[in-house]
């Protein structure tokens, strides 16, 4: 037998264009999963001719490293039907791979069918030297070159196929060589365990070698044949690849901006909570699909207006914050604590036991957003209330469920705020009640049924008259007197509070044009000025007009607002102020004590009185603290040169003491209750008692 040797060199090639090819091989298939149609036709039909020439070169560069001692040719016939195994098998192994999953039955098919187009390729290629006498053949290594293949197939599709999506980039590109590498040697090594089975007996000569596929030309067109395919093959694979890197990245993006668009529709942009669509399609379906009880707790915000009028919407942004914060942590996880809408929020509460344990929720509910939050850098405090709606029994579906917890909700604020209270089927005929006031006082605007009372307010040196407060009375056709601590929270909720402070103004311009004409001119009337008055640009001019058309001293009246009130949009409040003053207008700074005002800014405003609130001068009798706020109250009046009015004065202690700290004005039920105009020029002794009153 002939005796065979191997250039080293040509070996490695060999060895180095199997694992390349095989690479290659490996991304044209992971091009071919994520593609469709003629696409996914045109990726497999370049994968498999890839993966069968790269094989196809590797064996004929593999045979020029292989020398016996004589020449060798190829069949050039024989040498390209060669190929054609490897390329069958090859496209039959990307499409399984690339459609549906690999279980080990499978990925041992793929296996036989790559390793048995590589033998088949070999075997054949080995026919078209047509030597003579023929290649005397061992069936044992034969058989074992074909296993190897089918073997060493099997292991490096097992490696590729880990080569996920969800792994990182670094460990992917990794992997893929490590099965690229195990390929490679798999072709590699069935090459030349077949040669090792071939022996060429003495006298052996090729028959092919005056053929042109021989010597330097064959490794020459080999060569140029794989590296062109090889190239143009990893230039599409990694084209394909930064194609669709580009395309992930825009559908990332796109699908961060949907999920982002999503969550901007269903969530609240402040606070970051469900918003009230999210809310009521999520009650909606835990009604319907659900068995369990469900408790709806719905939150309002008492006093929130007072920190956002006085410290701006960039504080009342960040105390709403807090108290999501709070609401989130006072229940489970799945609950659904969501942002209704202003200060109002909303707790679904799922499978909550029992009443015991909901009245617990509650209360934590209360205690926890109750609790002081410095923003700002002030520290302030808000007192919810909390109306409770229970699926089924307080309603069955979402609708009826919002509206009943909201009615228990109004129902704690008009018992004083700061609770809770479960609904009650009672509480709808006060909301009815309401809702009838609520049109009633429309109707009594409009028809001017509103009356106007007046309370003294007197000197506390002299006795004397000091001004009149005006306050709106509703004498109900059918009802009687309603209080003002009725209609006027009514008027609040119906948006009326304007219309109601207007002709509250007009009426008193009437009656102080008539008390004129008889020869009586109080020094002031105070009247009230809410903030939606202050927001019409042309309100004070408007005013000064009315007032002088009728012939009134605007000094005869003096505005009171609330510290709230100055405090809501700073600079237009600001500036109506002071237009109302250059205008003769009074100021006063109403319930000072009771808001969050800031001193430097009440330094600037126009106004010469400050009103003390009630609820100090009632709890002064017991409260200390009371007694201490209103004589700081007084003596920093003083300093700032204004006049104090101290309201709800209901004993002669009161006004003593009042007056011995140094208070310069009083009104309360000591002195006058509020009385109509003719009831109050009778007190005043303007007219006698005797007498019929033209005004």
């Amino acid at each position: 037998m002939l005796t065979a040797s191997y250039n080293f060199w040509l070996v490695m090639t060999s060895l180095v264009i199997a694992t390349l090819d095989s690479y290659v091989s490996f991304s044209v298939a992971r091009h071919l999963a994520r593609s469709r149609g003629t696409e996914a036709f045109g990726w497999l039909l370049l994968g498999a001719l890839t993966m069968g020439i790269g094989v196809w070169s590797m064996h004929f560069i593999g045979m020029l490293a292989f020398d016996i001692g004589t020449p060798l040719g190829y069949d050039a016939w024989l040498t390209l039907l060669s190929v054609a195994p490897i390329v069958v098998a090859a496209g039959a192994v990307m499409w399984m791979v690339s459609h549906g999953a690999m279980p080990p039955w499978r990925l041992l098919l793929c296996g036989v069918l790559l390793g048995g187009g590589i033998g088949a390729m070999h075997y054949t290629g080995m026919f078209a030297m047509r030597m003579d006498p023929g290649i005397v053949w061992n069936y044992w290594r034969v058989a074992l070159s074909v296993l190897f293949a089918i073997a060493g197939s099997t292991v490096a599709l097992g490696v590729a196929m880990r080569v996920t999506s969800d792994r990182q980039r670094t460990y992917r590109a990794t992997l893929r060589w490590v099965a690229a590498t195990l390929m490679g040697c798999s072709i590699a090594g069935m090459h030349y365990l077949a040669m090792s089975a071939a022996e060429f007996p003495f006298g052996s000569w090729c028959l092919s070698t005056n053929s042109a596929l021989h010597g330097r030309w064959l490794g020459l067109i080999i060569a140029i044949i794989s590296l062109c395919m090889l190239l143009f093959t990893l230039s599409m694979a990694v084209l394909r690849q930064r194609i669709q890197r580009r395309e992930s990245r825009m559908d990332a993006a796109l699908t961060r901006a949907q999920n982002a668009l999503t969550f901007q529709a269903f969530h609240d942009g402040l606070t970051g909570l469900p918003n009230r669509t999210y809310l009521l399609d999520t009650l909606r379906q835990l009604l319907k699909d659900s068995r369990e009880p469900i408790a709806v707790l719905f939150v309002d915000l008492d006093g929130f207006k007072a920190i956002n009028d006085s410290f701006g919407h960039h504080a009342g942004d960040e105390f709403l914050r807090s108290v999501a914060h709070a609401l989130r942590a006072s229940v489970r996880e799945r609950d659904i604590v969501a942002r209704f809408g202003g200060d109002e929020f909303v707790l679904v509460l799922r499978a909550y036991r029992n009443t015991d344990n909901l009245n617990a929720i509650c209360q934590q509910v209360l205690d926890l957003v109750s609790r002081p939050v410095v923003v700002a850098g002030h520290t302030v405090t808000v007192s919810p209330s909390i109306g409770v709606a229970v699926a089924p029994a307080d309603g069955e579906d979402a609708d009826t469920l919002m509206r009943n917890a909201d009615t228990a909700m109004y129902t704690v604020k008009e018992l004083g705020k700061s609770g809770f209270r479960f609904f009650e089927r009672s509480m709808h005929t006060l909301a009815r009640e309401r809702l009838t006031l609520s049109q009633e006082l429309r109707e009594a605007l409009h028809l001017g049924a509103i009356d106007v009372h007046y309370q003294p307010q007197n000197d506390l040196r002299t006795g004397k008259l000091a001004g009149l407060e005006a306050l709106a009375r509703w004498n109900h056709p059918t009802r009687g007197m309603i209080s003002p601590t009725i209609f006027v929270p009514i008027a609040e909720r119906a948006g009326l509070v304007a219309a109601l402070d207007a002709h509250v103004l007009q009426t008193v311009i009437e009656h102080l044009k008539c008390w004129k004409a008889r020869g009586f001119e109080p020094p002031y009337v105070a009247i009230n000025l809410s903030p939606q008055e202050l927001r019409e640009p042309m309100f004070a001019d408007n005013v000064h007009e009315t007032v002088v058309f009728n012939g009134i001293d605007p000094a005869r009246i003096r505005f009171e607002i609330t510290e709230s009130t100055a405090m809501h949009n700073p600079e237009v409040t600001l500036r109506q102020l002071r237009q109302l003053r250059q205008k003769g207008f009074l100021l006063s700074i109403d319930d000072f004590g009771t808001g969050y005002s800031s001193l430097s800014y009440l330094r600037q405003l126009p106004t010469g009185t400050v009103k003390i609130d009630q609820s100090f001068i009632q709890g002064s009798s017991l409260n200390r603290e009371d007694r201490e706020i209103t004589e700081a109250i007084v003596a920093l009046s003083k300093k700032l040169h204004l006049e104090t009015v101290a309201e709800g004065v209901e004993s002669e202690a009161q006004a003593t003491w009042l007056k011995e700290i140094g208070c310069d004005v009083a009104q309360g039920f000591f002195f006058a209750r509020p009385m109509e105009k003719n009831e109050l020029l009778r007190h005043l002794g303007v007219v006698d008692i005797t007498d019929q009153v033209p005004c």
